[in-house]
């Protein structure tokens, strides 16, 4: 065999492995639940991270159990104070972005949620950051006081949603931005 007949297959293969996460997302965009999620944008400092915004998405967990196994208890200046954390599984239901207890018999965990005390539980944040994509032509969106971002999700099966749009929200306008 050809050192160039090699070097066909090799190329063959990687195109194929290219081809199958493409469809694969493509295939969860038109057959998994969308839902509108409130996001947080922040920048995790990586230099050569490209036109990506690093978001934050935030969760429904009002169904979370907050008993002990899920506190953890903390002293701050003479003042005992509580946080929880939980592994959880992201669902869409009602056309909200839900945590549901992970049921190490029946789900993969694919977050790890971690909230404070008094913060309000249907605005939880996932514990990994997401990042979405934004053409070089969009202008990134700045946000400005009394608006909100928010980004329309797809909630796969297994692993965490994946963001498919944003939008900026503030008061009962809710604007779409072309980011793309």
């Amino acid at each position: 065999m050809t050192s160039r007949r090699k070097g066909l297959i090799v190329l063959a293969v990687q195109l194929a492995v290219v081809l199958s996460v493409a469809v694969k997302y493509a295939w969860e965009r038109h057959a998994c639940p969308q839902v509108w999620t409130r996001a947080g944008q922040w920048d995790p400092e990586q230099p050569l991270r490209g036109r990506y915004l690093a978001l934050q998405l935030r969760a429904d967990g009002c169904g979370l159990p907050r008993d002990e196994k899920h506190t953890n208890h903390y002293g701050v200046n003479d003042q005992m104070l509580a946080n929880y954390s939980w592994q959880a599984t992201t669902a869409a239901r009602d056309g909200k972005l839900v945590l549901v207890p992970w049921d190490e018999r029946t789900a993969v965990p694919t977050e790890w949620v971690r909230t404070e005390e008094g913060v309000p539980c249907e605005r939880m944040t996932l514990g990994d950051s997401t990042e979405f994509f934004v053409s070089e032509k969009a202008t990134l969106p700045v946000l400005k006081k009394g608006q909100e971002l928010w980004a329309l999700v797809t909630v796969p099966p297994q692993g965490p949603p994946r963001p498919v749009e944003l939008a900026v929200a503030e008061g009962k306008e809710f604007r779409v931005l072309q980011l793309r």
